[in-house]
């Protein structure tokens, strides 16, 4: 595990409880973390440098949760010691960096998986099979919020942290990337980034994605819905009960009309970790979903293009 900060703690956390799976090496910079991290998991060897990790020959596959700055950097070095990665979102910070790691997984030949969580979600899953079903019609159009609170001081941009996990899902659902995109954003005195954003993509054939990711928020919300010709489907991801809404009931089996869809609770992150292991352990390059963060960050790229020029539409490329 390269990265000890508090998302590096819940996925080492979350790879020990995978049968099967050794954790031989934390990495970290900060001397506290690394001390922390030792104390929770004293199995494992500490280190402030990648190197000494890459030099265990028994290290087989290693998983990058430093900052979103640094992906590009560490996720070459590991793909380029021929171990399989798994690289926290966004894969990197501009397309060139992004493409580059893909390059370097494929030259080694190994798996990259990029940690695009709601590809794993129960209901994102559910929700995908009912558009290939034709519950929804033909889709309209599909949008997302994802607001934290806090202070707009604390975690960099929101077009860059929060709005990829909706980004991924519209690509997603959609299947394939938009052809450009139009966003705006917010900033105040105190920030360098955007504290909020709002982010339309334009598919072929008229759909749409509007997203909004906001860090400065009054209230927390993580939801979405998607909008077909027939009815519409939503999701909050923060509600007690894990519940799909219909716009209007829809008859799932012969002679049963529903308005709502209940699913098993799973947990996506667990399910992540899990599918990234197995592939990693049988030599498994076609488990990854590189192609697909790649193509996030092409979005992404083109959204922070689009931002500079006051919102105007911005080809994805």
């Amino acid at each position: 595990m390269i990265g000890a900060g508090p998302w590096g703690g819940t996925l080492t956390r979350t790879f020990e409880r995978i049968p099967g799976v050794d954790l031989r090496w934390i990495c970290d910079l900060d001397d506290h973390r690394r001390a922390a991290a030792q104390a929770v998991h004293p199995r494992a060897s500490v280190t402030a440098y990648v190197d000494e990790v890459l030099a265990d020959p028994d290290v087989v596959a290693v998983v990058v949760a430093v900052d979103a700055p640094q992906h590009h950097a560490v996720g070459v070095r590991v793909l380029g010691a021929n171990r399989h990665a798994l690289v926290e979102k966004p894969l990197a910070l501009s397309v060139s960096d992004a493409t580059a790691l893909c390059d370097a997984a494929n030259a080694k030949a190994r798996l990259l998986t990029v940690g695009h969580l709601l590809l794993h979600h129960p209901a994102v899953q559910r929700t995908k099979q009912l558009m290939e079903a034709g519950v929804l019609g033909a889709p309209l159009y599909f949008e997302a919020t994802r607001t934290v609170t806090g202070t707009s001081r604390r975690g960099g941009s929101a077009w860059w942290t929060l709005a990829p996990h909706d980004i991924s899902l519209a690509l997603h659902l959609f299947e394939g990337p938009p052809i450009t995109v139009s966003a705006v954003g917010s900033r105040d005195t105190t920030s360098d980034h955007d504290i909020a954003t709002f982010g339309t993509l334009h598919f072929a054939g008229g759909r749409l994605a509007h997203i909004h990711a906001a860090r400065l928020a009054p209230a927390r919300e993580r939801r979405f819905s998607v909008v077909g010709s027939d009815r519409a489907l939503s999701f909050d991801e923060l509600a007690s009960s894990p519940i799909l809404r219909f716009s209007r009931p829809a008859v799932i089996e012969p002679g049963v009309s529903v308005d709502q869809i209940r699913f098993d609770a799973s947990d996506p992150l667990f399910a992540q970790c899990l599918h990234f292991t197995t592939c990693a352990a049988r030599g498994d390059t076609t488990g990854g979903n590189a192609a697909h963060a790649l193509a996030v960050v092409r979005v992404l790229e083109a959204g922070a293009r689009s931002m500079a020029t006051g919102g105007a539409p911005v080809e994805v490329r």
